[in-house]
């Protein structure tokens, strides 16, 4: 590692945000300051125990330029852009990635390529610090990547489809800070005092401080996951055998009930059509994981339950006559099967085949159920630490916000009642809203401690779409998933400057993730130009 190193985002292919002061970051371990240069402005930093912060005057959009940082090494940044940055944050809906919105609009992705549509990509190094230590998170050093043929796959979707119609509007640089963390909790993005005032005991932060204290929790959260699988892995098991003793079920359906482990699905089918060229098979949505087979060969795996079974497999494996597909799937948490209202179809060359109806089950083999713990980006601080201080000294134009599943099982947050000190918190920012619940409060310190980073940003916020989560057997969206709904539309009433679009109701209502992500980039992006101007 050289002597001279600049902070993680600070990489080719950059977006910097007009008309701010533009502040440079990096480390410098020999030198005792270093020279910056940004699109002919030259500035000399002082090192200060080993890091350096080069601030730049406000600047106009800029589409080709270059960063230069001489110090004990000399780094050049190629390709940089200043224009508009927006940070996406959140949960999994917005860091969702344009790649499993294809299905859907495929033709509009591929239709036109936008280089300087840009993505950073905020992958957190999690670690949060004894009382009184700085922050150690590090930024992940990955090139701004464009929207240019196969790389838009990887883009947030909402980001995307946005962002696109932003810069078709304005037609300046546009970057994305991809920052959202799929399960993340609104705890999560909060700082330590917040949460204090929200209920959170200093012993229950305690536990997780210190370094290497939440990358242990992962690996032990990931262990589980390992261990619980391979137990229920019976190597002894096989299917041919297994399958003279398989019962008749109908699909789809969550047909197995009071029951984990791994169970296989079987259907026979015939086919008469041209066995060869790209073929598709469309399996909806299973719970949870799965591997799936035509005739003996994989043609698709998905390791948990969210992702849309989307399998393309060559014809030639295709028999003319009798075939059989077969679906062993890993049931974690006592339910699963094949969730209804989701596309379940073959497509070929010679037309489509339907595969629901009759299917035959036999279970490989039985385990207790996985009772997995709390991911790490839904823990207290965690994010506050990963994801928002590391950036504090980035300037962006608006802050997108997509969050509330992981609490709509606890809107009111951690037993945490409504008082008279949160009442007069409210009543200070202006509000007018009648007895919030906790989580309307822990919205409002998340963005007025965002907002003493980045300066008065504006936010758009998307307000959930409907959902109802196929294992629980209701008909009527959750109570607690209406009053977080409730709360983001009503969130203009206690947090300033702010937009609230409306993510459609999928169909079906138990997709947590709906694919029609590009109508509500276009929602986002009249919202951001309205925040704008």
């Amino acid at each position: 590692m050289g002597s001279t190193k600049l902070s993680g985002i600070y990489s080719n292919g950059m977006v910097l945000q007009r008309n701010k002061e533009i502040v440079i970051e990096g480390f410098e371990s020999t030198a005792s300051e270093v020279t910056v240069t940004l699109a002919g402005h030259v500035v000399t930093a002082p090192v200060t125990d080993g890091k350096f912060k080069a601030v730049f005057p406000p600047m106009d959009v800029i589409f080709d330029t270059e960063l230069k940082v001489e110090g004990t090494d000399t780094i050049e940044i190629k390709d940089v852009c200043v224009g508009d940055v927006f940070m996406l944050a959140g949960q999994s809906n917005m860091e969702l990635p344009v790649g499993r919105t294809m299905e859907l609009n495929k033709e509009e992705v591929e239709a036109k390529d936008y280089p300087y549509v840009r993505q950073y990509l905020l992958t957190p190094d999690l670690e949060i610090p004894d009382i009184g230590e700085e922050s150690t998170c590090a930024l992940p050093e990955f090139d701004w990547i464009k929207a240019v043929g196969d790389s838009k796959t990887a883009f947030s979707a909402i980001g995307f489809y946005a962002a696109k119609r932003i810069f078709e509007e304005k037609n300046v640089p546009i970057g994305l800070i991809l920052n959202a963390q799929g399960g993340s909790t609104i705890e999560a993005w909060m700082c330590d005092e917040d949460l204090y005032a929200s209920g959170i005991s200093e012993d229950e932060l305690s536990q997780l401080r210190g370094k290497g204290t939440l990358k242990k929790y992962v690996e032990h959260w990931q262990q589980l996951t390992i261990d619980w699988r391979a137990k229920a892995d019976d190597n002894d098991f096989k299917i041919e055998e297994g399958i003279k003793d398989a019962k008749p079920v109908t699909l789809p359906g969550i047909v197995v009930k009071d029951f984990s482990g791994i169970v296989w699905f079987i259907k026979e089918f015939d086919y008469d059509g041209v066995c060869e060229g790209d073929c598709l098979l469309r399996l909806g949505d299973l719970i949870d994981a799965d591997v799936t087979y035509i005739n003996g060969i994989e043609v698709g795996r998905t390791e948990y339950q969210y992702p849309p079974r989307i399998y393309h497999f060559d014809g030639s494996i295709l028999k003319q006559g009798k075939n059989t597909l077969m679906t062993r799937l890993i049931v974690e948490q006592e339910f699963g099967g094949f969730v209804e209202g989701h596309p379940y179809y073959l497509k070929t060359p010679s037309g489509m085949t339907d595969i629901m109806g009759e299917w035959k089950m036999v279970v490989e083999n039985t385990m207790p159920k996985f009772n997995p713990i709390p991911m790490a980006q839904m823990l207290p601080a965690a994010l506050y630490y990963a994801s928002v201080l590391p950036v504090k000294n980035i300037a962006i134009s608006q802050i997108w916000w997509y969050q509330g599943e992981s609490n709509a099982g606890d809107p009111d947050g951690l037993s945490m009642e409504y008082s008279e000190v949160a009442k007069k918190f409210i009543e200070q920012g202006g509000s007018s809203i009648d007895n919030p619940c906790g989580y309307a409060q822990k919205m409002i310190r998340t963005f007025k401690k965002m907002r003493e980073f980045f300066g008065e940003v504006p936010v758009v916020m998307v307000k959930m779409a409907d959902y109802i989560n196929p294992l629980t057997f209701e008909t009527e969206v959750p109570e607690g998933w209406r009053k977080i709904q409730e709360l983001q539309e009503r969130a203009p009433e206690f947090i300033s400057n702010v937009k609230v679009v409306v993510a459609p109701t999928p169909d079906p209502i138990y997709e947590l993730h709906p694919q029609n992500k590009s109508g509500l980039g276009a929602d986002v992006a009249k919202a951001s130009i309205e925040l704008s101007k």
